[in-house]
């Protein structure tokens, strides 16, 4: 079962192009210049599952082994 943790996303995030917009408690919301935005949650060093991770990784327009890839 395929988990990531919150600073694996932020890289990838950065790497994609997004830039953090702002924090709302343990969610940040990240923008990019094309119009998408994604919200990461940060919950300490726990692993965000498999169906939150899937809907993250859809938003940041990437699939799973690209995430593997990046990360």
């Amino acid at each position: 079962m395929p988990s990531a943790r919150a600073d694996e996303l932020r890289r990838v995030a950065v790497r994609l192009g997004f830039q953090r917009a702002r924090q709302t408690g343990s969610h940040e919301r990240w923008k990019h210049k094309d119009g998408r935005s994604v919200t990461i949650p940060i919950h300490g060093g726990r692993a965000i599952g498999p169906p939150l991770l899937y809907r993250i990784l859809d938003q940041l327009g990437i699939d799973l082994l690209t995430f593997e890839q990046m990360r």
